[in-house]
């Protein structure tokens, strides 16, 4: 029963996941791409899961985050490299980091009010 209840969990996953490829680009056509954009943070936040990272966390700014490893460093230049030759943003892992940590600060102010 159990394996049944991951392979429908599977098959939910692979429907939402052919969904949102044909979202992206339909919402770059009709809407400027913010559906799109924030469909892509979603992915980047899974993929992150998926390699072991916090699952509120996209991977640029984990990146950051792990900047002292080699590897990380590298993907760090590499992404940045991206989003300056596509968006003209300077530094984009950096700005990750403290936007997501800014973020996380919000969310548990807002959780300890209530």
């Amino acid at each position: 029963m159990r394996t049944l209840a991951w392979a429908l969990i599977w098959v939910a996953c692979a429907c939402v996941a052919a969904w949102t490829l044909i979202a992206i680009p339909l919402s770059a056509l009709l809407s400027h791409g913010r559906r799109g954009w924030r469909i892509a943070v979603a992915y980047d936040q899974l993929g992150n899961t998926a390699a072991g990272g916090h699952e509120d966390e996209t991977f640029s700014s984990r990146c950051w985050g792990q900047r002292s490893k080699p590897r990380y460093m590298r993907m760090v230049r590499i992404i940045d490299w991206v989003f300056w030759t596509l968006e003209g943003e300077r530094d984009h892992c950096k700005n990750a980091w403290h936007a997501e940590n800014a973020s996380a600060r919000r969310r548990t102010e807002i959780s300890e009010a209530g």
